[in-house]
């Protein structure tokens, strides 16, 4: 019995230690400065080539931008779920990004003032965060789209440090991907921008996400706040040559909500 307790004892002390060092971890670290955005446009006039569109953040940016009047072009794989993208009237090109071909084919079918880059995958035999987006910096290149804005990650490049360790440890395959992927499109020539957001939880938009350049910025923001600041950042040629993680300040960690609720 003595031992039974022993171990029970153990494993709590365990689970204590266990938490609160998740707790500390996940807690968000936000910046002294943000980057004012110039108002975004309220209608638009732009044709913008998406890679990524069919869900998440790529999802919420082809909608806000069509919302306002801009043009969206969809790069999808043939076996992609297109029926939110049809509902919006999207018109849709078919490739995959690993393939430089058909990258260069979805250039060549329109003419496009920006591309929007969210690629990313932690389960695809070839992730597409090097690859498929090299292939996309590279062609933006060659068919002369120079504005192109890259969703990466907080923890790629020179914000490694700024991580919690259990992101670092989930996305240590991902991470150097983007990393690579940031170096090639820095190097390119291109008017980019590149936005690092934090964790991504689920919900309705909460309309107090922020950009900040400070790189030990870390934090949470939902995926409806995350397109908005895309699109600002569209809007805003001061964002050209930036490098930008994307946090809301409202937002507390997966951990606080779990225990507290969301407010």
């Amino acid at each position: 019995m003595k031992i039974l307790l022993k171990i029970l004892g153990g494993l709590v002390g365990l689970f204590v230690l266990l938490f609160v060092f998740v707790w500390f971890d996940m807690q968000p670290n936000m910046p002294e400065q943000s980057f004012e955005l110039t108002p975004p446009s309220m209608t638009g006039d732009k044709h913008v080539l998406i890679f990524g569109a069919t869900r998440n953040t790529g999802y919420e940016i082809a909608e806000d931008l069509m919302r306002r009047g801009d043009k969206v072009t969809a790069f999808v794989r043939e076996s992609s779920d297109r029926s939110l993208l049809e509902a919006l009237g999207a018109d849709f090109v078919v490739g995959d990004a690993i393939e430089a071909e058909t990258v260069q084919a979805a250039f060549a079918a329109g003419e496009y003032d920006a591309v929007i880059t969210t690629m990313g995958s932690i389960s695809a035999p070839i992730p597409p965060d090097y690859v498929g987006n090299a292939n996309v910096f590279d062609a933006a290149v060659e068919f002369g789209v120079p504005r192109v804005i890259m969703v990466s990650t907080v923890g790629a490049g020179d914000s490694k440090s700024a991580a919690p360790l259990l992101s670092r440890l989930f996305l240590r395959k991902v991470t150097p991907l983007k990393t690579q992927a940031e170096d090639h499109l820095k190097a390119s020539g291109l008017d980019y921008t590149i936005v690092r957001p934090g964790g991504l939880p689920p919900g309705v938009e909460t309309g107090s996400g922020i950009l900040s350049e400070d790189r030990s910025t870390m934090g949470f923001i939902r995926r409806p706040d995350l397109a908005r600041l895309v699109v600002g950042a569209l809007d805003d040629d001061r964002t050209i040559g930036k490098v930008f993680a994307a946090v809301d300040p409202t937002q507390k960690s997966p951990l606080e909500n779990l225990l507290f609720g969301e407010e």
